[in-house]
């Protein structure tokens, strides 16, 4: 029998994800660059290179899950691929959080060069073109690893207890990245603090601005996780108590558009209470402080949206392992 070539399936899986990485990385790029007054400076190395390495972080972090359920149910075949089985270094190396780590100082040091040494009207560019492609080489040799992973028995212990713990890091890094995106917005005139909290241009200024950031981690989450769900499941990583009821299932049977202008009301309310508290007290706070708490009710709003989403991906992944179970006990298909 033939042994199919994988290595064409990889690249063929290529061509779909280099142009969506392009997408993503320009955009987080060009809305920081906006907000800093379209222009780069030599400080901006740092939250650009963690902007970057958590971005790597995103695409790297549901490759096994995702390669898992490939391997699982016969779609490649992990022993036909070519390389060894990975050292005790590669899997220290490749684990996601240490990986980001080292992401954060290969971007550090590209993004510091580029700032060095280019003009700024070639700063933006050249990191839009660069960064992706070191992204894209991560992500290829992250992927080799996790697939010859596969040759051996893997068992893990459960690494998420429910579902809640899994959103609460995504919600934790997109409160990151949004703050380090908008960061440069403190010396707007919109975002200025001297005219006190209780302006009224500050607040629709923020008011619009979490609408903004809302709506644009909302686009970020639309691609389903039931694969990566059901190949955390063949690992047992999760088990069948992830995620056992849907929290505010009033609030989850409205439309969306109500849902939205519940939000928008809340919102506003809320904004108005923290800007009156902080020009009563007189605390000086930075505009990154002042931002996270205006942005509370959208950020706990993104959290039930994602946890609302992701159950409903959770149940398509246990409704296909089950099946998959009472397939693979008739061997006579195969």
């Amino acid at each position: 029998m033939m042994i199919p070539d994988y290595l064409a399936y990889f690249r063929y899986q290529d061509k779909r994800l280099i142009p969506y990485l392009y997408v993503i990385t320009f955009m987080l790029l060009g809305f920081y660059w906006k907000n800093n007054g379209y222009t780069f400076v030599k400080g901006d190395a740092v939250s650009l290179s963690i902007v970057l390495s958590l971005i790597a972080f995103n695409f790297i972090y549901e490759l096994r899950g995702y390669w898992a359920y490939k391997c699982v149910v016969k779609k490649i075949d992990a022993s036909a691929v070519p390389g060894n089985l990975p050292s005790r270094y590669q899997a220290m190396l490749l684990h996601p959080l240490i990986g980001t780590v080292l992401c954060w100082v290969l971007f550090y040091l590209i993004v510091s060069g580029f700032l060095q040494y280019l003009s700024p009207g070639y700063v933006l560019p050249c990191i839009a073109l660069a960064s992706p492609a070191l992204m894209y080489l991560i992500f290829r040799f992250a992927r080799f690893y996790y697939v010859r992973q596969m040759k051996q028995a893997v068992v893990d212990r459960v690494k998420y207890r429910n579902l809640h713990c899994y959103a609460g890091l995504n919600l934790l890094l997109t409160i990151l990245m949004s703050a380090l995106i908008i960061s440069p917005l403190r010396v707007h005139d919109d975002f200025s603090l001297l005219e006190g909290f209780f302006s009224a241009r500050l607040m629709v200024a923020m008011l619009i601005l979490c609408a903004i950031v809302l709506a644009i981690n909302l686009i970020f989450i639309h691609p389903s996780r039931r694969y990566a769900f059901l190949g955390r499941l063949f690992l047992q990583e999760i088990d069948f108590n992830f995620s056992a009821s849907l929290p505010l299932r009033g609030l989850h049977d409205m439309p969306l558009w109500a849902r939205l202008i519940v939000l928008l009301i809340i919102e506003s309310l809320w904004l108005i209470i923290i800007s009156a508290i902080l020009s009563l007290v007189g605390w000086h706070v930075y505009f990154e402080i002042y931002y996270l708490l205006c942005i509370v009710p959208a950020m706990i709003y993104y959290y039930l949206h994602i946890y609302w989403r992701w159950h409903n991906d959770y149940l398509m992944a246990c409704d296909m392992y089950l099946r998959w179970g009472v397939i693979d006990k008739q061997t006579t298909l195969w």
